[in-house]
């Protein structure tokens, strides 16, 4: 009855808030599965990992040929090439706004990668998928266009930017994370002058000096860059001798050899896989073998892309709510998660709305309602679950990062007083039905972009 006498506008909004709400509470329900059955002891770590593992290397190399191949046709990149450059651009913006709040409040190094990298996967995509029975992806689609339609061209944009998210994640996030182990050293004292047993280390000897005078009390302890060359040397020593032929490059070809594995190096199952579904996309004979149903490889091959394809999104965000369960969380600091999250939620979300207000519909980038609103989705929303897997990656404390991300409310015991108090950390993923209104205020906003231009 409130609704019915609303004008249409407000009724929209209003339809449009629950429904992007009951989107964000599906994805929060589904991490919060994966979580209480890590609790329950359904999962190790080790098994987490390996699904995790198992999920970028397979499902999402799958889902990219799936989705991406069909819209990677030379004249429809042409029409999308905002999307990895908006991706790249607001990306940097974040990592830029994530380094001035650590020089200003003097914040952890983990808190720019947290502040820069939103997550570019599986949470827009089940997102994308809860908006498909809430009618929001109506108001998006082309004209003759349907819903389905519709939800298959928003989950190949989304991962085009992903691919983009991710290279410059593995390549610049792991140097940013390893800042906070080597301050976190040099604010140690204990970590820092003492005795570790270890390869060509020797325990410290207490020695009587008048008898043994000419002898120092004990051997010099070598610096850490010796401890770790000597650990390096050793660490291998007792590994079994594999039997390999030493291959050489043929001597016509050796000059390729170091660019190409310079090349190989920045690889990944998932630019493979992008790389893959490209040469699908813009190889019109493969283009119709392989993606058309009338194909001849469609009903096989095909087929079995999209079943493993369709692992990847439900699958992926189960094993993230798991390894948040497990991962040991310590407080990351009251000041650090509220300036992460202010970036994350407030500032970015507020730039892509200005963006896209300023620049849609003016002839600058393609005339679309859905990636105009993918262009608000992209930079918004919560830190990517990836930060974990990358501080492990580093060997670096996940703690904080975990405790960031994850369902936190811990008792902190209070020397001077002796009491215990409850201290409720607001965790990201709580909170992020807060997208609701990101995605209200972007339809508003595109809705507005929208009367610049006519049939749009």
């Amino acid at each position: 009855m409130a609704l019915s006498i609303m004008s249409p506008g407000w009724g929209t909004l209003v339809n449009t808030f629950f429904g992007a709400l009951q989107g964000s509470i599906s994805v929060l329900l589904t991490l919060l599965a994966g979580y209480i059955m890590a609790r329950r002891g359904y999962l190790d770590h080790k098994t987490v990992r390996n699904v995790s593992k198992l999920c970028t290397s397979l499902f999402l190399p799958c889902l990219l040929i799936e989705e991406m191949g069909p819209q990677l046709t030379a004249s429809k990149l042409r029409d999308v090439w905002i999307i990895p450059l908006w991706g790249l651009l607001s990306t940097i913006l974040a990592h830029g706004i994530g380094w001035v709040g650590k020089r200003l409040m003097n914040l952890p190094y983990w808190t720019i990668a947290a502040s820069g990298r939103p997550n570019s996967n599986a949470l827009p995509l089940l997102l994308l998928q809860s908006l498909e029975h809430t009618g929001v992806l109506d108001t998006l689609a082309q004209p003759g266009e349907s819903v389905s339609e519709t939800l298959d061209r928003a989950k190949s944009l989304i991962l085009l930017n992903a691919i983009v998210q991710q290279c410059f994640t593995f390549q610049f996030t792991p140097s940013i994370m390893r800042l906070d182990d080597s301050r976190r050293k040099d604010q140690d004292p204990e970590s820092q002058n003492t005795l570790r047993p270890g390869p060509g280390r020797l325990t410290s000897v207490v020695q009587d000096q008048e008898r043994v005078g000419l002898l120092d009390d004990h051997e010099h302890d070598s610096d850490d860059s010796d401890r770790t060359r000597a650990e390096g040397e050793y660490r291998h020593a007792l590994d079994e001798i594999a039997d390999q032929p030493d291959i050489h490059w043929p001597h016509r070809l050796r000059p390729l050899e170091k660019p190409l594995k310079k090349a190989w190096s920045y690889m990944s199952p998932p630019l493979i896989g992008a790389i893959i579904a490209l040469i699908i996309g813009i190889t019109p004979p493969l283009h119709k073998e392989i993606l058309n149903e009338d194909g001849a490889l469609y009903t096989s091959v095909t087929q079995a892309i999209v079943n493993l394809g369709e692992l990847f999104v439900v699958l992926q965000t189960f094993s993230v709510g798991a390894e948040l369960a497990i991962v040991p969380s310590a407080h990351p600091g009251v000041l650090a998660m509220s300036w992460v999250l202010f970036v994350r939620f407030i500032i970015m979300p507020a730039i892509a709305l200005l963006f896209v207000f300023a620049t849609a519909g003016r002839g600058i980038y393609v005339d679309d309602r859905l990636v105009w609103f993918l262009l608000i989705l992209i930079p918004a929303g919560p830190s990517a679950m990836l930060l974990v897997n990358v501080a492990e990656l580093v060997n670096i404390s996940q703690g904080a990062i975990a405790g960031y991300l994850t369902i936190a409310v811990r008792p902190m015991w209070s020397q001077p007083r002796g009491k215990v108090l409850l201290t409720l950390v607001p965790p990201q993923y709580m909170i992020s039905p807060f997208m609701a209104v990101v995605c209200s205020a972007g339809l508003e906003v595109v809705s507005a972009a929208a009367k610049r231009v006519s049939g749009v």
